[in-house]
């Protein structure tokens, strides 16, 4: 009964007041760089081009013991979707999946050098909640919508894989990796079938490294056959 009083008395805030402090901290951002936002299912989005970003926040609420705040990140492109469609749709039941990008708030260091990649922000009290506040802000500020803004169409996609050859691999995510080849494909500017024979080398060594499942090499061969012909 005690830890279960401590606990419940850790406790100081309402998800409410979670939530609220949060989109104060990150609508000022976001409205700037043009994203609108979404109540109820707590996201913004925009239109960026020809391509579509949304990100959604993630609250669980966990009480009394904390509640637990992440993100996801989505962007999509008509051209990608479409390839991906004719290789995937049947075998994905997630629409996510059929995103150009997807990426979790694990994807962004948080800037705490002991935290390099962190799933989630444990909340308890006002000063975890005003850290989480900061480190979303500098995260979207430096990081996301920079990263946004690089991706917003084919070439530019082109352009950001072509000088990280292993972004794509290091997102752990077949759906990323399978964006990389499809886009050497439609911009032409790479060789599609060496990028093909590179992504699948890396990726073979992450699962060999147990970082990413084999599916994903399944579904890498799927793409490189749909976009082959």
């Amino acid at each position: 009964m005690e830890s279960a009083s401590k606990s419940i008395s850790a406790l100081e805030l309402w998800l409410k007041d979670v939530q609220s402090y949060l989109y104060k901290m990150t609508r000022p951002l976001m409205e700037h760089a043009r994203f609108s936002f979404h109540r109820e299912d707590y996201s913004y989005r925009r239109k960026n081009k020809k391509s579509a970003d949304e990100l959604s926040f993630i609250f669980l609420n966990c009480y009394p013991v904390n509640y637990r705040v992440s993100f996801i990140l989505e962007i999509r492109h008509p051209e990608i979707r479409q390839v991906k469609e004719s290789f995937m749709k049947d075998i994905l039941q997630k629409e996510s999946h059929l995103c150009s990008i997807i990426l979790n708030l694990k994807d962004f260091p948080s800037g705490d050098g002991q935290q390099e990649r962190v799933k989630d922000y444990s909340i308890t009290n006002q000063r975890d909640l005003f850290m989480a506040g900061d480190w979303l802000s500098q995260i979207l500020q430096y990081e996301l919508i920079p990263l946004c803004d690089q991706l917003s169409s084919i070439a530019h996609m082109d352009n950001f894989f072509a000088s990280r050859p292993e972004w794509s691999l290091n997102t752990y995510s077949g759906g990323n990796i399978c964006t990389d080849l499809i886009v050497a494909k439609l911009n032409r500017r790479r060789d599609f079938e060496e990028r093909y024979v590179q992504l699948m080398e890396g990726l073979q060594q992450r699962i060999q490294q147990q970082l990413i499942s084999p599916e994903s090499r399944q579904l890498l061969s799927l793409c490189y056959d749909a976009i082959k012909k």
